[in-house]
């Protein structure tokens, strides 16, 4: 049984079925809703990961995995852009891709402003900065891909109930039971991948994670050619050390270029899954427009649309994804802390092999979900 299907446990759906496993899908709201993190258009893939170099197997392998996807649903889920990490000359945040790109022997280019001027004039730096950029790099369609990943799962015979909440999650070893209002429903094994909501339905799980809003918006150019894919690489800029960092997204289907702040100290502000993330202001308009002012000056300022999300931090930004002594029954997929959906499709193969075997040739130990439990 999966109890959520946005990205990750659409595509662990998608797994379980493709094997010929018996699985019921549920999730609370509709395929592709916008009241969590699978949500706003886009997202991007990258390779060379500057997260670590443990995540370069598994982003080799979601690339696999999504253009597999892209092809059974028919759908054009992924466009390969190319993408730009730019920051300051010698700074943390650009050694971070090289050496990951240098563990795994990825090819890159590294771009000084007059080569940036030269190649993406999009783009305003100062002469104190470099850019990292990788071929392997683009973005996602992730409410095409949801919608697409759950489709083809019922296709081949999943079950799934859609506006369906869980209220409660039992643990057991070999009969965990999920409540719905007054049933239960017994099952195997129950993956967990309700994003936010795990705070509530697995609270041991979830107790260092913060979930926080952020917001997302879209800006127009009087021309619009110059930040189309094949003209302007997804993109992340940051400070020096990390702490204000933002993306941006070229024109996907006509539709104007997304920027977002991804780490803003101002902008932790808490959320109640159950009530949501805050809808945009004007505050957060100004925020975004400063930034488009300052760093991308050929876009309008002022957003023509702004949408929130939540991000589900995790002290040190890594994934939760395995089980715990104390859920017996359960594989907890969460704490994806804003750079997660990427790996959407290599965490559904993992999640359905943990669910099945309770092992998988995936190196997922840094991520495990008891990690934290020995920290004060």
């Amino acid at each position: 049984m999966i109890v959520g299907l946005g990205a990750m446990g659409s595509n662990t759906l998608m797994q379980l079925a493709r094997r010929e496993v018996k699985v019921l899908g549920i999730e609370q709201f509709e395929p592709g809703h916008s009241r969590g993190a699978s949500h706003g258009g886009s997202r991007i893939i990258r390779t060379a990961y500057a997260e670590g170099a443990k995540y370069v197997p598994l982003a080799q392998r979601a690339w696999q995995l999504w253009t597999e996807l892209e092809n059974l649903s028919g759908e054009r889920l992924l466009d390969k852009t190319g993408g730009l990490v730019i920051a300051p000359t010698g700074s943390a945040p650009l050694l971070a891709p090289i050496a990951s790109a240098n563990a795994h022997h990825l090819p890159y280019e590294l771009f000084d402003p007059h080569q940036m001027r030269q190649r993406y004039p999009q783009h305003q730096l100062d002469d104190e900065t470099t850019a990292f950029y990788e071929e392997d790099a683009g973005l996602l369609r992730p409410e095409k891909a949801v919608c697409a990943a759950i489709r083809i799962a019922e296709h081949l015979g999943a079950k799934v109930l859609t506006r369906t909440e869980v209220t409660e999650i039992i643990p057991d070893a070999k009969r965990p039971r999920v409540r719905i209002g007054h049933e239960e429903i017994v099952a195997k094994h129950v993956v967990v991948a309700a994003g936010a909501w795990l705070t509530k339905l697995a609270p041991t799980a979830m107790s260092r994670v913060e979930v926080v809003r952020r917001v997302f918006g879209w800006f127009e150019s009087d021309d619009a050619a110059a930040y189309t894919a094949e003209r302007f690489p997804v993109f992340i800029r940051t400070d020096a050390t990390g702490s204000y960092n933002w993306y941006g997204i070229p024109s996907v289907d006509g539709s104007p270029v997304k920027v977002a702040v991804h780490n803003w100290p101002s902008l932790d502000e808490p959320v109640d899954p159950a009530v949501g993330a805050r809808q945009p202001d004007d505050h957060d308009a100004e925020l975004l427009a400063d930034i488009v002012t300052r760093t991308l000056p050929g876009l309008r300022p002022q957003p023509v649309k702004l949408q929130s999300c939540m991000y589900s931090l995790t002290p040190d930004h890594h994934f939760l994804v395995g089980g715990r002594a104390d859920l017996p029954g359960l594989t907890v997929l969460g704490g994806f802390s804003g750079h997660g959906f990427k790996f959407a499709t290599v965490i559904g193969e993992i999640a359905a092999d943990l669910a099945m075997w309770d092992k998988t040739r995936w190196e997922v130990d840094f991520l495990s979900p008891e990690r934290f439990d020995k920290i004060d």
